[in-house]
């Protein structure tokens, strides 16, 4: 059975610089829980976009967002940015991590925000989301000092660490080789199954779209029938 937990309504997007343009226009879609979701498009399609405002980092648009039944533009900013801090985690292409900070002050930075689990606390879960995705071993090396498989794994970790229900990422595989990508995209899969985490990508990748649960194809700020190439493998 069908079980919302993102649902866009009527959702366009005006720019207006250099001249005024709809990037999105009239988007509805619905993302179930525990699916695994990824959005396609040519550059400057309005993919990007979207995913900003499915993730609550754009606001600014007409329709209606809401996630997990809340209506997100209901929020003001301090609400809302709780609500983003316990709803959903992000991984972008370029991992963001901190290069003085260990792997480990890395992964406990959004649950220091958070403010609410002891340092005993943040230190076990971050520990056990680090062996979860088979980097605990490099917690406390500097993030400078891995590899940009590892460092990737390790974002994955920071974006687990206050046990969201929604992972949204922009081009998450887009500075990884072929083998490292294949590994994301087993530990994304793991996350789905045995998790039942809902996750919403961005990519350009054909090898990460076709892992996916379902592929919605943007294209000038429309959802449009699927590619042939981009369709998910049937094996």
């Amino acid at each position: 059975m069908n079980d919302p937990i993102i649902v866009a309504t009527n959702v366009t997007k005006t720019f207006t610089e250099p001249v005024e343009f709809n990037v999105l226009n009239d988007i509805s879609l619905t993302v179930n829980r525990g699916e695994f979701v990824v959005l396609v498009g040519p550059s400057g399609s309005g993919k990007t976009t979207l995913m900003y405002a499915l993730s609550t980092l754009d606001t600014d648009y007409d329709g209606k967002i809401s996630i997990d039944g809340v209506d997100i533009r209901s929020l003001d900013r301090d609400s809302l940015a709780d609500f983003r801090n316990s709803m959903i985690g992000f991984v972008f292409q370029f991992h963001y991590l901190l290069p003085d900070f260990t792997v480990l002050q890395n992964v406990m930075l959004p649950a220091q925000r958070r403010g609410l689990l002891t340092s005993e606390e943040m230190e076990e879960r971050a520990m056990k989301t680090l062996s979860m995705l088979g980097v605990a071993d490099q917690a406390t090396k500097r993030s400078s000092k891995l590899s940009g498989g590892q460092q990737q794994r390790v974002a994955i970790a920071r974006a687990l660490i206050n046990e969201p229900k929604i992972i949204f990422g922009d081009e998450p595989t887009g500075n990884l080789d072929t083998k490292n990508t294949s590994l994301v995209l087993d530990i994304l899969n793991e996350l789905k199954t045995e998790f039942h985490q809902t996750i919403l990508m961005v990519t350009h990748d054909v090898q990460f779209a076709r892992r996916a649960d379902r592929i919605i194809s943007i294209r000038d700020g429309r959802i449009v029938p699927n590619d042939e190439h981009y369709s998910p493998s049937q094996d």
